[in-house]
């Protein structure tokens, strides 16, 4: 049993719970928390986090929020290539400590961003796991600012192939352009209540792009690359 003190940077849709992520306040290292909890029950995804699960974990039922510090008691490390960062948690409730500081949030970000996100041989939301394989990730977590002055960012509401509501957001980076899909929760909770204010992040916010598990066409093997956390800046003021 290991103690980890992790400020939370994601909070995001997955199947039908949570994936929650953040860095180790002490080492700086990302951390995906993957849930045992829900083993055995009928659910689309078993490691993914429930309200129940939260509240079991003496959490709120919609879980830590993006820069929430929480102390999480952990079991053995299940990495794979795409996401060495997870590791089971052992089950035991979680502490909530002091919210992080948010003047210094510049020291959490990545300094590898354009690496990260790819070029040339990438798309713009997903990439082959060939090439992850080929170039191993650190982490499947990487956190940077964006500002619509420099990185033209937009939002776009759309439809997705299954016909569910959609939200996406573009952005330029290092020359490049990149598309992918919003599932962080408390932005899309929002959207829902018609409470979003996409002019707060376009205009300049900290995001949190993390890698998703495999799907595949055809023979080869693709991961996508999704917007799991978004902080508009102007909330930290």
């Amino acid at each position: 049993m290991v103690h980890k003190n992790i400020v939370i940077l994601a909070n995001s849709r997955r199947h039908d719970g949570h994936c929650i992520a953040g860095k180790d306040l002490s080492t700086g290292e990302w951390i995906r928390p993957i849930n045992i909890l829900g083993r055995g029950k009928l659910r689309l995804d078993q490691s993914a986090f429930s309200g129940e699960d939260f509240i079991t974990l003496n959490m709120a039922k919609s879980g830590p929020q993006l820069l929430d510090c929480v102390r999480v008691s952990f079991g053995d490390p299940c990495g794979d290539y795409c996401q060495p960062e997870n590791i089971f948690i052992d089950g035991k409730p979680w502490t909530v400590l002091p919210p992080f500081i948010s003047r210094n949030i510049s020291g959490l970000i990545d300094d590898s961003t354009t690496l990260f996100i790819g070029k040339d041989d990438r798309y713009s939301d997903h990439y082959s796991a060939d090439v992850i394989k080929a170039s191993p990730l650190k982490s499947s977590l990487n956190f940077f600012r964006l500002t619509h002055s420099i990185n033209k960012t937009q939002i776009i509401h759309t439809t997705s192939v299954k016909g569910n509501q959609q939200h996406r957001l573009k952005f330029e980076y290092d020359s490049r352009i990149y598309d992918m899909v919003i599932t962080d929760k408390a932005y899309e909770n929002a959207v829902g209540q018609s409470k979003n204010e996409d002019g707060k992040i376009i205009d300049d916010c900290y995001i949190t792009i993390g890698v998703g598990e495999g799907f595949q066409i055809g023979n080869a093997v693709y991961h996508y690359r999704f917007i799991v956390g978004i902080i508009p800046t102007i909330t930290l003021r």
